[in-house]
């Protein structure tokens, strides 16, 4: 999630290709609902995480009902009791498949909802070029 580590993270990412090689990592997207199984979703609505932002971190959980997005980025979450690290971990080991893989080419621009979907970039082990330009846009309900 872009903006994780903000208390509104972004509501929509922009990106665009501005060249590439045929052979360019694609972006993967994951559907937001399907990160949380049934079994772990009581702990992602209770189990704390601590939010680093620097002099701004804050706590917060994965999930709430007054938010209408799941927040997760492990570069900047990191779990404050046992429980939620372990929540973590089990999220992480998940071996979930791509909801939607967008093949990048030149040109080609990919609109995403960031409090629905999560984003990567596909294996770039054989990607020699790929010059992408972002733009995070703010402007939620919370």
């Amino acid at each position: 999630m872009d903006l994780a580590h903000r208390v509104e993270p972004a509501r929509y990412l922009v990106m665009g290709m501005y060249e590439c090689t045929p052979t360019a990592a694609s972006t993967e997207l994951l559907d937001t609902s399907m990160l949380i199984c049934d079994q772990h979703r009581d702990a992602a609505f209770s189990e704390p995480f601590l939010i680093r932002t620097g002099a701004s971190s804050f706590y917060a959980t994965l999930t709430a009902k007054s938010q209408p997005f799941l927040r997760f980025d492990p570069g900047c979450m990191q779990g404050a009791t046992d429980n939620a690290k372990q929540l973590m971990q089990k999220v992480l080991d998940q071996d979930l498949p791509a909801t939607h893989t967008h093949c990048w080419e030149a040109g080609s621009i990919l609109i995403v909802d960031n409090w629905k979907m999560l984003h990567r970039r596909a294996d770039a082990s054989s990607s020699t070029k790929r010059t992408l330009y972002r733009v995070s846009v703010m402007g939620g309900t919370v």
